[in-house]
């Protein structure tokens, strides 16, 4: 690798200052780099070497996306994809930001030798070897952006900085940020990696899932997608269109694009995922005020990592107050048709020895209601991460399936490779008429193999390396169909406990530690005794927890109980004990 030439290119590419003088410091954070597109371009052009030289320790192409996801148009980041398509290793992470911040050339020297000595190489846990190791290929990196006015020119300087070291880099142009990432994972494996193959994929697990769908209701096969004036938009036109065209039964999704490439500003300005998420509000853009209840709608953000449906809740109180179906509800839809579908099975003893695990990861902003409907009514394991996809989608695969999304709609199902090979191997056994009592038997198994076929579906309509917009509302769509259900069968899974989420200022968020996935405060001492006694207060369903900011001087606070009454008031409550143990700044709540 050319590290000379790398670091005498970065000349151009100085790290920009605030206005005392001082150098802007950039820290990686939940998603990567992400601030003001205009002082972006040294961390930039830094993150392809990044993306490069980490090509070339695992011997495998790696990615980089130009987005800032659900953030303002005027934001812009870099996210730096694995060699298996899935997040930068936490270690890494570290790398990436001292070389974004390496005052000169003797220390980007530094900082590139300590990520190519081996020790650090941390490859992924289910990394493929390179088809070469003993002659590994020369560093290659994949890029892409999302529709950001600053996207072009951020993206020129991650090619240039990995071209400069000695990468060659594939430009995909506009695509999601999930596209990007199953390119990489796709290539990772050796399988086609073009966004047509992306496209077809998807197409097919989706028109095969709904293959032996129960209901033909026009309207159940109809909806308005808020694509939050992002790269989505053309995407998910060109996703409908694969379905179409793989269509030979007319079973197409019809989908009604909005938001779909509004005016300078317009990208997540009161619209996509992350609005409708927070404020329980229709997008204000977009005409959907003028919907009936009865009509499904999804929004996704700006980058489509991340989708929640609604509509207008059938009572009318408000013209722009929705019911929301978020993260929590499609985790429970998908873990619901994953148990369906595997008990149906069992007639072919095709996962019987040993039978599959399959669990649900959710993190400590899951609703109460939620986690007691997928352990006590699906009688499905739950498991509770920290906050953010790097800590919920290895814990997801642990299991045989498993099955995560966050409660803003970012997630994804996760079928493990012994797992698809078990689901192969039965379609062969089926296929072949081999269950031990040959083809006749295998006729009465007709549900069973039905079942068997929609699991193998399933596993190709979702895109295994990250939570995706775009394949998850295939998803969603396939089993509401499948089920014969709409939104009201979908709410009646659970009912939400009623919630708040508050932020508390302190003077430094370090004073406070958590463990047990970020649900119980180590320091200060006394403040967890302190929020348990509030809680205790509030009956059995309450809970309550307080954690810290990755990168700001505050502090959130989740509470939950069994009303709104209560719920408002033991945020209160906590926001209290916070204020007191942590030190908090300005007006005690």
């Amino acid at each position: 690798m050319d590290v000379d030439a790398f670091v005498a290119a970065s000349d151009a590419y100085p790290i920009p200052t605030s206005p005392d003088g001082a150098p802007i410091r950039f820290s990686y954070g939940t998603a990567g780099f992400r601030t003001r597109g205009d002082v972006l371009a040294s961390t930039v052009f830094r993150c392809g070497a990044v993306a490069a030289v980490r090509s070339a320790v695992t011997g495998r192409a790696t990615g980089i996306v130009v987005t800032a996801s659900h953030n303002p148009e005027r934001d812009n980041g870099v996210k730096l994809v694995d060699c298996d398509g899935g997040m930068l290793p936490v270690a890494w992470e570290r790398h990436a930001e001292a070389l974004a911040n390496a005052p000169g050339w003797d220390a980007m020297r530094a900082a590139i030798a300590t990520m190519r000595t081996p020790a650090e190489a941390h490859l992924p846990k289910h990394a493929h070897p390179p088809a070469h190791a003993a002659d590994p290929p020369p560093p290659h990196v994949f890029l892409a952006r999302d529709t950001r006015p600053t996207g072009p020119a951020l993206a020129a300087a991650a090619k240039a900085g990995a071209e400069a070291i000695g990468a060659s880099v594939t430009d995909l142009g506009l695509m999601t940020t999930p596209q990007l990432h199953y390119v990489v994972y796709a290539s990772h494996r050796g399988w086609p990696s073009a966004e047509a193959d992306y496209f077809a994929r998807l197409a097919r697990g989706f028109r095969r899932m709904v293959a032996g769908g129960t209901n033909d209701d026009d309207e159940r096969r109809s909806i308005v997608v808020d694509c939050a004036n992002g790269v989505g938009a053309a995407k998910l036109a060109a996703l409908a269109e694969a379905i179409g065209q793989s269509s030979s039964d007319g079973c197409v999704l019809s989908m009604d694009l909005r938001n779909v490439a509004g005016e300078s500003g317009s990208l997540n300005n009161s619209v996509g995922a992350d609005y409708v998420q927070k404020e329980k509000r229709a997008p204000a853009h977009g005409s959907f005020e003028t919907l009936g209840p009865s009509q499904r709608c999804v929004s996704v953000d700006g980058d489509a990592d991340r989708l929640v449906y609604f509509r207008k809740k059938p009572d009318g109180s408000n013209e722009n107050s929705v019911e929301l179906f978020d993260g929590d509800k499609i985790a429970a839809l998908v873990a619901t048709r994953v148990a369906d579908l595997l008990r149906r099975c069992a007639p072919l003893n095709a996962f019987d020895h040993p039978p599959l695990r399959v669990g649900v990861v959710q993190t400590a902003y899951a609703n109460g209601a939620s986690t007691a409907y997928i352990t006590n009514v699906l009688g499905v394991e739950c498991a509770c991460a920290n906050t953010g996809v790097k800590f919920l989608h290895p814990e997801a695969e642990k299991f045989d399936v498993g099955v995560y999304f966050e409660a803003n709609g970012h997630g994804t199902a996760v079928f493990s490779d012994a797992t698809i090979e078990r689901i192969d191997a039965a379609i062969e056994r089926v296929d072949a008429g081999a269950d031990g009592g040959g083809r006749s038997s295998i006729e009465q198994c007709t549900d069973a193999v039905a079942a068997l076929r929609e699991l193998k579906a399933m596993t190709e309509a979702i895109n295994p390396a990250v939570g995706d917009a775009l394949s998850g509302i295939l998803v969603v769509e396939a089993v509401l169909l499948a089920k014969g259900w709409g939104l009201t069968e979908w709410g009646n899974m659970y009912a939400d406990l009623p919630s708040r989420q508050v932020k508390v200022t302190v003077l430094d968020r370090s004073v406070i530690s958590v463990t047990n996935a970020e649900r119980v405060a180590v320091t200060p001492a006394g403040m967890q005794a302190a929020i348990d006694q509030a809680v205790g207060r509030h009956g059995a369903h309450a809970r309550a927890f307080a954690r810290p900011s990755g990168t700001e001087d505050i502090v959130r606070v989740y509470a939950e109980a069994a009303t709104e009454a209560g719920a408002a008031e033991l945020a209160r409550e906590v926001c209290g004990i916070v204020y007191d143990f942590a030190g908090g700044v300005g007006d005690r709540p």
